[in-house]
């Protein structure tokens, strides 16, 4: 009988307000932004691919992140710069002819001289139209890194040719699993140290190679600003229940049914990042003839106050059983879904610098 109340007693308290799991030391650390976490095992990373990024926008629309097979990876984000997957020899002299097009084409829409920049090591093209466009389209290792900015005044110029500079110094290559100890943002495949300073907004997504059912975006955003009476945004609107009634609003239109695993209440408090968070779990149907799939979202809030150092995390562990079953693998269980995605969560920190 006193085992049944023990069992009755974690139950109620995993139920109420979650249960954070271990994180098994042996899974490799990756960052995100200026986050870090832990996978599994071995994974693809999202990133645009070349065939794709310089295509004709008006005539195919914008491209969409993939993994290297071309499945689309629709949560990534990079606010930085656009940036692909590695490319051959062929494609990598195609890219150098296609910066020059781009150099030519921005120029040609401003009527203006273009100036050209030293791009140091890295091996592309820097340029800056004065006063009004800075731009930097570079090889970093073999991955197409696009970046530019334009500028509505002198002193922004100034400043954003400054960033420019810091650019071509700092960039450099980042393997999957490589941390960094240093202050900067973690992209696929490239990192960029800046002191720790500037905005961000990066979403990366990974899919996990012994589980190819199971995707995992993390998203690492400046926390935003706490809204101020007379401000155009809801007092609401950075709460973490606001951030998921408004992931799920969105996502929820696009399936056939969907029903929260979890009641009184769906939404559960939890930590992620040394910040207070709220997380839900749901089972989703996306086709008529197809089975349910378990998604899991958790968000918290980052410090205002120190919107870098603290920023706004999401997390989301989706999964599509489909990638399993065309690959002749098990799909995972409803319940193991749940313990893979509390694991991850456990593991999200703000990554530590020297």
């Amino acid at each position: 009988m006193r085992k049944k109340w023990i069992v009755l007693l974690i139950f109620v308290i995993c139920g109420s307000a979650g249960c954070a799991e271990t994180v098994p030391a042996e899974w490799p650390k990756e960052c995100v932004g200026r986050l870090q976490l832990a996978l599994p095992g071995k994974s693809d990373q999202a990133a645009y691919l070349f065939s794709e990024l310089f295509r004709n926008h008006a005539q195919y629309g914008q491209p969409y992140m993939r993994f290297p097979d071309g499945e689309p990876a629709g949560l990534s984000q990079f606010s930085i710069a656009d940036i692909t997957h590695p490319l051959n020899a062929s494609e990598k002299n195609d890219a150098l002819n296609k910066f020059i097009k781009i150099q030519e084409k921005i120029g040609d829409s401003y009527k203006e001289k273009v100036r050209n920049v030293s791009t140091g090591k890295l091996i592309g093209k820097a340029w800056v139209i004065q006063g009004k466009y800075v731009g930097l389209d570079a090889l970093v290792n073999n991955s197409v890194f696009l970046w530019g900015q334009e500028t509505a005044s002198e002193i922004e110029f100034t400043h954003v040719e400054d960033k420019l500079k810091s650019l071509i110094n700092a960039l450099r290559p980042r393997p999957l699993f490589d941390v960094p100890a240093e202050p900067g943002l973690c992209l696929p495949y490239v990192f960029i140290p800046d002191g720790g300073q500037g905005g961000h907004a990066i979403a990366m997504t990974y899919r996990l190679k012994e589980h190819p059912d199971i995707t995992i975006n993390l998203r690492s955003k400046t926390a935003e600003s706490t809204p101020k009476e007379g401000d155009n945004i809801r007092p609401d609107a950075v709460t973490n229940d606001f951030q998921t009634d408004l992931y799920w609003g969105a996502y929820l239109a696009n399936v056939v049914d969907a029903r929260s695993l979890w009641h009184l209440p769906a939404k559960r408090p939890m930590h992620m990042a040394g910040r207070s968070g709220l997380e839900t779990f749901l089972a989703v149907v996306r086709s008529k003839d197809s089975e349910e799939d378990y998604i899991y979202h958790a968000v918290a809030r980052g410090d205002p106050d120190e919107p870098e150092k603290a920023p706004d995390v999401r997390l989301v562990v989706e999964q599509n059983r489909q990638n399993a079953i065309k690959r002749g693998i098990q799909p995972l269980t409803q319940d193991e879904v749940l313990k893979l995605s509390r694991q991850i969560a456990a593991s999200v920190a703000v990554r530590k610098n020297k």
